[in-house]
């Protein structure tokens, strides 16, 4: 038995399938299959069901998958540890981020970032909450940006920044010439949203049914772009976070009553070997003043 046994069954778990599964592990499928039939005599346990077209784990396969993974993630934290034992924060760096931040935060932040972690090298991916959490169980994630959500308990974070709601009208809506609007204002409004999957939906998605406001089924989008070019046309209201309140031509934002706001963390594996480099990253930015500025800058 090696690691790279345990890593094939990893991802013929994952794939379902032996081809995709040799192609992510960059071997031939007869390697992998053999090494996966030599480690099933070793345990004495059929850990697949080939039977099926759709390769499957049997019940004894999916309790000791469990296991793996844990190996696996030990494993990789021995590796982490080894290769930045004297510098948390060395080294290259993968991080998620939420389409609803990315496109708003990276730009104030990105270079002074590179700049000050000199030692480190950051690569960003966009992906939805969902796909964040099991990428940092998978360990193909170092850190996460992205919304609090209940889901972040069992993970390790550290609180970035608080950001309001707001709302965005077309300049020819009524409520346009409003500096404030309530929640309930919004009834008969066609409210946009993004589409499912999206955790800024789903926050979204809870204050306006407490105010009894109907979401919009004639659009969801993936990108608040889109969203706020349909509001320019007047074709409908959104929500928007106030980093991405920019100026646009034909579209105001309006604030909140009473105001709604969501959390923004930091957040890592509970286990990550690393984690004063994390709560170091974190206070880094959470006061950035550039952030901050954009945080605190009035939409009048």
């Amino acid at each position: 038995m090696n690691l790279k046994d345990l890593e094939y069954v990893k991802a013929i778990a994952h794939f379902k399938h032996f081809r995709k599964a040799a192609d992510a592990c960059f071997v031939s499928q007869p390697t992998l299959s053999g090494q996966v039939k030599k480690l099933e005599q070793e345990l004495g346990v059929t850990l697949f069901d080939r039977s099926t077209k759709q390769v499957t784990l049997t019940a004894k396969g999916e309790r000791l998958l469990t296991q793996i993974n844990v190996i696996l993630e030990q494993t990789q934290i021995l590796k982490e540890l080894a290769a930045t034992s004297n510098e948390p924060l060395q080294g290259k760096l993968t991080i998620g981020i939420i389409p609803t931040i990315a496109p708003y935060l990276l730009p104030v932040l990105l270079t002074s970032m590179k700049e000050a972690f000199i030692n480190s090298r950051f690569s960003f991916i966009e992906m939805q909450t969902a796909t964040i959490l099991e990428a940092l169980d998978n360990g193909e994630l170092d850190f996460a940006i992205l919304a609090d959500v209940p889901e972040l308990k069992k993970y390790h974070s550290v609180n970035l920044y608080k950001e309001d709601f707001l709302v965005a009208v077309s300049h020819d809506n009524s409520l346009a010439q409003q500096k404030k609007v309530a929640l309930r204002e919004l009834q008969g409004c066609s409210l946009l949203m993004l589409s499912d999957g999206h955790c800024f939906k789903d926050q979204a998605q809870q204050f306006c049914f407490s105010a009894g406001v109907n979401v919009s089924s004639q659009y969801q989008g993936n990108s608040l772009e889109t969203l706020l070019a349909l509001v320019a046309m007047d074709d409908g209201v959104t929500f928007v976070p106030k980093l991405a309140c920019t100026e646009r031509v034909g579209v105001n934002y309006l604030a909140i009553y009473p105001n709604q706001q969501r959390n923004i963390v930091f957040a890592c594996r509970k286990h990550y070997p690393h984690l004063s480099g994390v709560e170091q990253l974190g206070e880094w930015l959470s006061a950035h003043p550039n952030l901050k500025a954009k945080l605190t800058k009035s939409l009048n």
